[in-house]
């Protein structure tokens, strides 16, 4: 790219210059031989009142008429002739007549060189004589040769500089197409940190900018590409391993009962661990449907009675150990329904989940602010460390990897509630200090929305009350 550019620049620069050339150089010669023409035109006038005067004088006083217009004409010549012009007088046959009248100046070349013809007859009452003048410009046509040879190798090295000045500029210009070039196949082959250092104000440092700008872009998406890739496999991990302990119980347990003969207590009790792996099995499928019917869903606002909503939520967890205070500053909330419910049962579930067996308090509130009223979980447990706490949410994950499933359920319950904040247009806040306790946020309209989901089709709307 860079030498076909370079190449038709300086034809396209060579055909400029000397087309150049030879316009200056045939308009110098043109204008040197004009001003010789109207020159000679001009010196041949004067000559010829001069030599027509003289005529006239001699034909008065002189005796031998052609030898002393012989003489004459060879004083003007011996004069000129320092002057490298050459005179002829001729006298016109009796009754020849001119047909052109008037002056004639040429130009004519000859081997031997180059001359300026002026020809005519001579004013009354001469006109009988006719008069040559023949300037010799071969002198001044070899300094003009002279002249464009100069020219002429003045623009040769001028070519051969600016071939030399366009390479360097080119260089430097397709210097910065090399390196995104380079960048490019560099990104392409996975390197994506690679970038172009490029500093200036001009364009070119803008486009670098640009395409760092881009790079920058394809590195973040090519990151949560693999971010997601990575969170789907441990996704997929996550769910294997759940399912392989209840599938190993219900599995041994139903081969216990089908080879070892026991009596009916021990029957009962295999088929309770079958049965009781097999709701677990179920829990972890219904999460599951959950999440999937959550995505990309919007809920439909409706008012909320606040403090009915956390009456019933105590209720729910009435045989809980630990304390449970609600404080509430508003009586209405806009949600919906069910899934604020499932929401909130989730969380002071898990906040009672973390808290001492002794000792334990779950405050649930609701604070009113600018159009918006902040519902609030707060527990003293055990607190969440700041490396747990961004993947919190994440399926399957649990921050105390100690937990058996008893304590911790299925791990499905703050992905869930991460979609229930979505739906309603919000995210999940979660603030925790270890052995301190955890406080979760969400924030809800505080007074009727003017748009409820006119997007929400029938297959959307679901219960979900079941977590």
């Amino acid at each position: 790219m860079k030498l076909k550019t370079y190449l038709a620049t300086y034809l396209l620069f060579l055909v400029v210059l000397f087309s150049c050339f030879a316009i200056v150089s045939a308009f110098m010669v043109n204008s040197q031989i004009n001003m010789y023409m109207e020159r000679s035109a001009a010196e041949f006038q004067r000559i010829a009142v001069s030599l027509s005067r003289d005529i006239a004088i001699l034909s008065g006083i002189s005796q031998d008429l052609a030898g002393d217009l012989y003489a004459l004409l060879n004083n003007y010549m011996e004069h000129y002739a320092g002057a490298n012009v050459a005179l002829e007088l001729y006298v016109l046959p009796s009754g020849y007549t001119i047909q052109a009248t008037g002056v004639t100046a040429t130009f004519t070349s000859y081997q031997d060189g180059h001359f300026i013809e002026v020809a005519g007859q001579l004013p009354e009452p001469f006109r009988a004589f006719w008069l040559d003048y023949s300037l010799d410009i071969t002198p001044s046509m070899a300094a003009m040769g002279r002249i464009q040879n100069i020219l002429f190798y003045v623009c040769l090295g001028f070519a051969l500089l600016t071939a030399a000045m366009l390479y360097v500029i080119l260089a430097r210009i397709f210097k910065p197409l090399g390196l995104v070039s380079h960048a490019s196949r560099k990104i392409a082959a996975g390197h994506y940190d690679e970038r172009i250092t490029l500093h200036g104000k001009n364009e070119l440092a803008a486009m670098a900018q640009g395409f760092n700008t881009m790079a920058d872009e394809i590195q973040t998406q090519m990151q949560i590409l693999k971010d997601e890739a990575d969170a789907k496999q441990q996704f997929v991990d996550n769910i294997a391993h759940e399912l392989r302990t209840p599938l190993t119980s219900i599995f041994g347990y139903a081969e216990y009962v089908q080879k070892i003969a026991s009596n009916d207590g021990d029957t009962i009790e295999a088929m309770q661990y079958i049965m009781d792996e097999a709701e677990h099995m179920q829990n972890i499928a219904n999460s599951l449907l959950t999440l999937a019917t959550l995505r990309g869903y919007t809920a439909e606002m409706h008012s909320i009675n606040a403090s009915d909503l956390f009456d019933h939520i105590k209720k729910s967890l009435r045989h809980q150990t630990a304390q449970i205070i609600t404080e509430t500053d508003t009586e209405t909330i806009y949600g919906q329904e069910d899934l604020v419910r499932s929401l909130l049962l989730n969380l002071v579930t898990n906040a009672l989940k973390a808290c001492p067996p002794e000792g334990g308090v779950v405050t649930l509130s609701a604070r009113v602010g600018e159009g918006e009223t902040t519902l609030t979980v707060t527990d003293n447990g055990c607190g969440i460390s700041e490396e747990n706490l961004a993947r919190i949410t994440e399926p399957f994950y649990r921050a105390d990897k100690s937990r058996n499933r008893a304590m911790g359920g299925v791990g499905l319950g703050l992905a869930i509630c991460t979609r229930i904040a979505q739906a309603h247009g919000t995210n999940l806040v979660i603030t925790s200090v270890v052995n301190t306790g955890t406080t979760v946020e969400i924030t809800l309209p505080s007074q009727s929305p003017r748009f409820y989901n006119l997007a929400t089709t029938p297959q959307q709307s679901c219960n979900k009350a079941a977590l």
